[in-house]
């Protein structure tokens, strides 16, 4: 059998038949599955349809954010000097604390360069040869705000005279353009430093 139909006709019948698909989905029932364990610790988790309510509050909540989606962060990164960027980037609004968290005045995240390695590492994440040996062997630094002064420091090692690139990455990431920043650097972020440096 032979239909003679218009590319309209065509394109109305796979828009319904989308249409209804979705709909179908939609109010299929979900299985729950518990996600496979990993490691000595699992979370159980269940997966299903979000009511009505908290879908709105979680919507609710992103649009108020949306305004601040700009505002200066710290945290921690690595710098490639082969890709030419940055990685392992732990990034946190300034404002997330009401008062510094890191000691001597300062605000930063709570997350280490050794433990997300280490995170990281265990997981392999390593296809583009991030992660690799010890997290002390790559470029790395951490960004800190201090509300005194209403400045940022961007905390690195001698590595950044090499790659002074690096630097407007790290300004763009962490949304610091028209902030007060210094770049410092400290023997804790040389190559191959850490704790033991302190």
């Amino acid at each position: 059998m032979t239909y003679n139909i218009t590319d309209e006709q065509l394109n109305e019948i796979v828009k319904r038949a989308v249409q209804k698909a979705l709909e179908e989905l939609q109010v299929a029932p979900v299985v729950s599955e518990p996600v496979p364990e990993y490691g000595k610790e699992s979370t159980k988790v269940t997966i299903s349809q979000a009511d009505a309510d908290l879908a709105e509050r979680t919507m609710e909540t992103m649009a108020q954010n949306l305004e601040t989606q700009n505002n200066p962060k710290v945290g921690i990164f690595w710098y490639s000097p082969v890709n030419k960027s940055l990685f392992g980037v732990i990034a946190i609004d300034k404002d997330s604390y009401s008062k510094p968290n890191a000691g001597g005045g300062l605000i930063t995240c709570k997350e280490l360069h050794e433990d997300v390695w280490k995170r990281e590492f265990k997981n392999k994440i390593n296809e583009a040869g991030y992660y690799k040996g010890d997290y002390r062997q790559t470029p790395r630094g951490s960004v800190f705000y201090s509300p005194d002064e209403d400045k940022f420091y961007i905390m690195v090692g001698s590595w950044i005279n090499e790659n002074p690139e690096a630097i407007d990455l790290i300004i763009d990431r962490y949304d610091l353009n028209n902030c007060n920043v210094e770049v410092k650097i400290s023997i804790h972020w040389e190559i191959g430093m850490g704790w033991e440096n302190r």
